[in-house]
This record gives structure tokens, C-alpha cells and sequence, in this order.
């Protein structure tokens, strides 16, 4: 009788082996680099420079530029987090496998995964363990994402993937303080700054590269006075506060609004706080007045405080920036 050969002697088991271990999150550097110089090699070499062990392997690119994904189709199954599969996906956030609705449902809650979501592009969603919980005792971390109509699940690198995804110029973003120092129309020009490299972070980059403070990015429109309000909408974890009220919805509009949208907060108690009243009333359901100017290079920036009781209920409160020329 002729024993197996150990998977050393193997080459197709061990590196299926090390793809497995990849997948799993427990694969050390050193196997992650040889696993991924192997695909590579295979995907943009010739099928006869490859060698036995991925012959029969095929690559096929989807996607566009920006996006691009590798499906690798294997001629046997491997098994990964439980799921027995023939494919392996390629894209700028590693190597994942598809997994169905169930399996999602599963791997996120063995693993603690925390939600993010956002209407901008995909992955519209994302599964992955919250920063501060990152578990000091695996190479990498179990994300799950979606993929069109289904999911994929994969692992999150410590190493130069992880480190290009955020510029070093948006590597610094907006404090808790930042945000209610904006809303109330106080911010300082580097607080701005940090406010502007969180916007573009989240509407911009993966999730995976979101400030661990943003849960959910949501393009929106609200209605103020017949009149629609296209706006972006950034939902923290944990809430900034505008004049001791709450808020943890972050809104963007155009023409240099930021404000909040307070949520259960009741329009009064919104135009108590901020020190509104009947005088400031711009229009039906706005009010509005100066908080500050301040004239530079020909024009005047001016700030004003503002609150929008919009058609559906909604009340938002922050600031609003505007430039007009000065006067010669």
C-alpha cells in the first residue's frame, strides 16, 4: 500500500493549504506575499509559464478601471470559514470568496462584526470588527462586503494594502469637538480642514477606510417649503453635540450648509438652544441669523446660524457659509 504524500511534497495541497489560511485571516506575511506573487504571476503570465499546480486555473477580469475585480476560478473546491467554494475574488481589498445571505448571517454574528453602509458605491455594505476590538491574536481581520446581489467574505491585512487606502493628506479628520464647533459656527480654519478630509473619506474611499467613528454615508433629499433639498448624510456612532443637544447625522448641503439633523428634538427646543427667534425668521419653516464676518482677498465670508423645519417633520440645525465680494 503507497502512503500519501505530505502536503510539503504536494505543492497543490500546500498551496491550497496557504490560500485557505490566507482567507481564514491566519496566514503570516510570508505566506501572504507567496500566495499573492503566485496568483499574480498566474493572472498576467502565459498559461505555460504557470506552474502544475494552477494549470487549469482560470482569470477573469470584471469590473472598470476604478473597480477592477478578478474572478479566479479553480478546477477543485477549497473550504474556507465553513463554505466550500470553486471561486476566489481579486480586488483592491484582497482576496474573498462568494457566500449567500445565510452564510453572512452567520459569519457576522460568530465574529462581531459591526455594519457599515452607504449609497455612494460599492460595496454598498460592510461587515468588519469595530477598531477598538481588533483581535491582537490573528494576522488579519474577517471582513464581509457586499457584491451586487450577494456578499463575499475575506480578510482585512495590517500592511502597505491597509496603509494606502487613507492619503496621508486625509489621515487627520474631524473630532467630536470639530463637528459641534462647525455646526455652531466657531470652527477655525484647521477644524474646517479635518471636517473637509471626513467628507471626503466617506464619500470617496471604502468603508474600510471610513473613520472608525462614521457607521453610515446615504445620499438624501428632504423637502423644506415645497422645495427639494439634496443633501449628503453622514451617521456617527457616537454623537456630537450642537448647544448641548445630541446629534449624531451630519448633513451636507450644497451652497455651504452643514448642519445636523436632531432627530427627536423638537423644533422649539432646537430654536431655544441656538437663541432663535421670531425676528430671525427668514421664511416658512427657516431660520436664520449672522454669527459672524470676516472680510479677506476681496471677499467676505459669513457665517450665520440656521434652522430648517422641513415638510417631513424633520428639523436640521447648524451653520451657514457664504462668500460675497466686499465693497471697494
Amino acid at each position: 500500500m503507497v502512503s500519501a504524500l505530505p502536503a510539503q511534497a504536494n505543492p497543490a495541497a500546500s498551496f491550497q493549504r496557504d490560500l485557505v489560511e490566507l482567507l481564514e485571516c491566519r496566514a503570516s506575511p510570508a505566506t501572504m506575499q507567496a500566495v499573492t506573487t503566485a496568483l499574480r504571476g498566474a493572472r498576467y503570465g502565459t498559461p505555460q509559464e504557470r506552474p502544475a499546480h494552477l494549470k487549469g486555473w482560470s482569470f477573469t477580469r470584471s469590473g472598470d478601471e476604478e473597480h477592477a475585480t478578478t474572478l479566479i476560478d479553480m478546477p477543485v473546491t477549497l473550504t474556507a470559514h465553513g463554505i466550500t467554494t470553486h471561486r476566489v475574488v481579486a480586488d483592491d481589498m484582497g482576496f474573498s470568496i462568494p457566500i449567500d445571505a445565510g452564510q453572512r448571517a452567520r459569519i457576522v454574528g460568530e465574529n462581531g462584526l459591526r455594519h457599515r453602509s452607504n449609497t455612494l458605491r460599492e460595496p454598498f455594505q460592510v461587515w468588519s470588527p469595530p477598531e477598538a476590538s481588533g483581535d491582537a491574536s490573528s494576522p488579519g481581520a474577517i471582513v464581509v462586503s457586499s457584491d451586487g446581489e450577494g456578499y463575499r467574505v475575506g480578510c482585512d491585512y495590517p500592511g502597505p494594502m491597509r496603509e494606502a487606502r487613507v492619503p496621508p493628506r486625509l489621515r487627520e479628520t474631524a473630532t467630536a469637538s470639530d463637528v459641534g464647533a462647525a455646526l455652531e459656527c466657531r470652527a477655525d480654519d484647521a477644524a474646517m480642514q479635518r471636517i473637509a478630509n471626513l467628507w471626503e473619506r466617506v464619500s470617496e474611499l471604502s468603508p474600510l477606510a471610513w473613520p472608525d467613528n462614521v457607521r453610515a454615508v446615504a445620499e438624501h433629499e428632504y423637502l423644506a417649503d415645497g422645495q427639494e433639498m439634496p443633501v449628503m448624510v453622514i451617521t456617527l456612532e457616537q454623537p456630537a453635540a450642537l448647544k448641548g443637544l445630541a446629534a449624531t447625522s451630519l448633513v451636507l448641503a450644497y451652497g455651504g450648509y452643514l448642519a445636523a439633523d436632531m432627530g427627536d428634538a423638537r423644533l422649539k427646543a432646537v430654536l431655544d438652544a441656538i437663541g432663535l427667534g421670531a425676528a430671525d425668521r427668514q421664511a416658512e419653516g427657516h431660520w436664520m441669523r449672522e454669527a459672524s464676518r470676516e472680510a479677506s482677498s476681496g471677499y467676505t465670508r459669513v457665517q450665520a446660524f440656521s434652522v430648517i423645519s422641513t415638510d417631513g417633520g424633520a428639523v436640521l440645525a447648524g451653520c451657514m457659509t457664504s462668500e460675497v465680494r466686499s465693497a471697494h
